[in-house]
């Protein structure tokens, strides 16, 4: 049904994620951006987790060879239908041998199209997301290439919809996160407790799904920590032992060896999604307490539109 003629930087399938394993060693992977990606799979008239592109900083270029109806949502970028601008956040029809085209991200990082129906996947304990590591998921368990083919499923769904206003997310290419203190906090020196809340760090070119090596002021311990491997979350800061600090993303590995000082809280995950490579990331400091309640407050907001979304 659609035939890719330019994947991009890299583009894979994703859907909700196989949650419940990380225990096993296998992270939940899934939409990196899972507030976007329901709101183009709410667009395109599916259930908000149905099997959708993951569009990474652009460049993907796709042939329909059939007329459906698509959800477009996620990262700012020039896309155009047979050479006519469509606007992002917005459902539109599109007919046999139209092609989109994406040009590269300008605001945010990852853009998600969703199909009518959903997309046909592999599965691998109950999810279709792709985990490019361990070759899980999607198709082949690899990103996308020149000349795929892939297939929508047959399932009902509802006529496509529109976003009201006030639902669709403000991207820009600074990203304040939300934390709270993580277990080795308490071992840093007070200026760099300071420093992580006040001043802004630069993302690396290392900034992948798994994780985004941050430039700026060094982050350092009391005295140097040996620790054993422990678990480890997305949204979880680490300090490396010459200073610098990584955040891990939905990729992240599950468990490492070097002090977690922050915790990004659940409701603002969905931003690690769209942190790109020369993105500017701030951290402002969040009580436990808080947290519960901005989470129960954002559930509450968007399950009002998307039915059974929660971040």
């Amino acid at each position: 049904m659609i035939e890719v003629l330019n994947p991009g930087t890299r583009t894979t399938i994703q859907d909700a994620g196989r949650h419940g394993y990380r225990h096993m060693g296998i992270p939940a992977s899934g939409a990196a951006d899972p507030l976007c990606f329901a709101l183009a799979n709410y667009m395109a008239g599916n259930r908000w987790d149905a099997p959708a592109l993951e569009c990474t900083m652009g460049g993907l270029h796709l042939k329909f060879l059939e007329d459906t109806t698509i959800g477009l949502a996620g990262a700012h970028m020039w896309t155009q239908i047979n050479g006519q601008n469509v606007e992002n956040f917005t459902a539109l029809p599109v007919k046999k041998n139209d092609i989109l085209t994406m040009s590269f991200a300008r605001d945010g990082c990852r853009a998600y199209i969703a199909f009518a129906r959903g997309l046909r996947a592999e599965r691998f304990l109950d999810s279709c997301s792709t985990y490019i590591p361990a070759k899980l998921g999607g198709l082949e368990g690899r990103a996308l290439k020149s000349g795929d083919r892939l297939k929508t499923h047959n399932r009902p769904c509802e006529a496509p919809r529109k976003i009201p206003l006030g639902f669709a997310p403000a991207l820009s290419h600074h990203v304040v996160l939300r934390a709270y203190h993580g277990p080795e906090f308490e071992q840093l020196t007070q200026e760099s407790k300071r420093h992580l809340y006040v001043s802004p760090y630069i993302t690396s070119d290392k900034t992948d799904r798994m994780g985004a090596r941050l430039r700026g002021n060094n982050v350092e311990t009391k005295v140097p920590i040996s620790m054993t491997s422990s678990p480890l979350l997305p949204g979880t800061l680490q300090v490396l032992p010459n200073g610098q600090p990584i955040l891990t993303l939905i990729d992240a590995q599950c468990t490492g060896g070097y002090p977690r000082v922050l915790q990004v809280i659940k409701a603002d995950q969905w931003l690690l999604g769209q942190i790109a490579p020369g993105t500017q990331v701030s951290f402002r400091r969040c009580f436990d307490d808080e947290a519960f309640d901005i989470l129960k407050a954002r559930n509450s907001f968007y399950s009002t539109l998307i039915d059974g979304f929660s971040f």
